[in-house]
């Protein structure tokens, strides 16, 4: 059988080590179900993908699920690391593109499903699975995974299990309620710090609010919070300070249809802190309404959501009649969500990121805003959603830092200073 120059770390040779020996037989006591936890980058995916890969090697005709919850992220993420990991044309197997298999020279198969668009996942019968971020699976589907592991190529049914720290079905069943029967272990950053970049955890401790840095660093469950905006502190809140002309000003916009409009004021100075210094907001606004208060600090740029250009059923594009009016909009950059919340969380940690006092609206919406709750009896479980209310003001606040993350700002001093040509002693 093909081998691979993969070192591993202490944790991942122990989590290996559960199920085979060191001949590659499977133990007589390897426990059936084994979840590794933890930290970003500290190994559990490749372990997971290099025992999937081997018992599909080593036994005939197993029936593999390897899952993920969306299908973008098995797409982009997992299955190419899986290629990475064990190239095709070197390990025994063909890929299909269309069904998303990998198909063994010895009969055996990985099936890469996701549950946001295969149907069928949980109407076939498994010789093993391999769930990757499993706290944004629902708790629902993870029993019926359960349910299917009955195939009998393999020895033994194994269930392998990898994610995050989360207020999840995983911290209750893994970290809080572990069965005996199951295998747990929670991994840090720093068990898998001999294959990282030296500068990588150092920048990470650098920029990360606290709890990112127990939760993703070092692997912690303890700051598992609903709230989304941890580093959002009393300090944050500040007196109005004077905006000055050489500051860059613009809007973030949210456009709410039924529900609030919100008009966010952002500057940003040369030192390249932000400040949140106006809002305007108003249930179903009309058109006038958001012409008249977008122009309240002049004719500054406006950075919105791009659903403002499909046109409304009874009326034209709220985008096109905005610029008709001489309104200059940008298109916000949404990006990934969760990309956009380290982002804010990253600038509040760094004190970079300040709201007015008297902005009450904007205040509280920041502070309420959270992710949607883990309910383990309900069909679905929070998957790093948030909860769509009441975060106008938060989306408009969004799209601007999206923006401002690319403008520099010039100091005064540096404008206006003169040119000044070096003295030329040939002269």
């Amino acid at each position: 059988m093909k081998t691979f120059d993969i070192v591993l770390n202490p944790k991942q040779s122990l989590f290996f080590s559960k199920i085979f020996t060191e001949d590659m037989h499977i133990r007589d006591d390897a426990p059936e179900e084994l979840a590794y936890f933890g930290a970003f980058r500290c190994g559990k995916s490749l372990i997971t993908m290099m025992i999937t890969f081997y018992l599909c090697s080593l036994f005939k005709d197993v029936n593999w699920l390897f899952c993920r919850a969306t299908y973008p992220e098995l797409s982009d993420s997992v299955i190419p690391q899986f290629m990475q990991l064990f190239p095709p044309d070197l390990s025994g197997y063909q890929y299909n593109k269309s069904e998303r298999n990998a198909n063994f020279s010895n009969g055996s198969r990985i099936n890469f499903r996701a549950f946001d668009r295969d149907t069928k996942i949980l109407s076939n019968e498994y010789s093993g699975a391999t769930l990757c971020q499993a706290e944004e699976i629902p708790y629902k589907l993870f029993l019926q995974v359960l349910g299917r592991l009955s195939g009998q190529a393999i020895p033994k049914r194994f269930l392998l299990v990898e994610g995050n720290p989360a207020d999840s079905w995983a911290k209750e069943r893994y970290v809080e309620n572990k069965p005996d029967h199951v295998f747990f272990i929670n991994g840090s950053m720093e068990d898998n710090k001999a294959n990282l970049d030296p500068n990588y955890i150092e920048g990470l401790l650098r920029d990360y609010p606290q709890d990112y840095i127990e939760r993703y660093i070092y692997g912690g469950w303890d700051k598992t919070s609903d709230r989304v905006y941890t580093a959002f502190k009393n300090h944050n809140v500040i007196p109005s300070v004077k905006i000055q002309k050489h500051f860059y000003l613009c809007i973030g916009l949210d456009h709410g249809g039924i529900n609030d409009t919100s008009l966010v004021w952002m500057a940003k100075d040369e030192s390249g802190n932000i400040f949140i210094c106006d809002e305007w907001h108003k249930k179903q606004a009309e058109f006038h309404d958001v012409v008249n208060a977008s122009r309240r600090h002049g004719n500054v740029n406006i950075i919105a959501d791009y659903s403002m250009k499909t046109p409304d059923r009874d009326q034209g594009s709220w985008w096109l009649d905005l610029q008709a009016q001489g309104l200059r909009l940008i298109e916000a950059n949404k990006s990934n969500k969760f990309d956009n919340i380290l982002q804010v969380n990253k600038l509040f940690h760094q004190h970079k990121l300040f709201i007015f006092n008297h902005l009450e609206y904007v205040i509280q919406q920041h502070k309420g805003y959270k992710y949607k709750p883990a309910r383990l009896n309900e069909t679905e479980n929070r998957r790093d959603e948030v909860v769509k209310k009441d975060d106008h003001s938060v989306d408009a606040v969004q799209y601007a830092i999206q923006h401002l993350k690319g403008i520099e700002v010039e100091s005064p001093a540096k404008i206006f200073a003169p040119v000044i040509n070096p003295y030329n002693l040939r002269k």
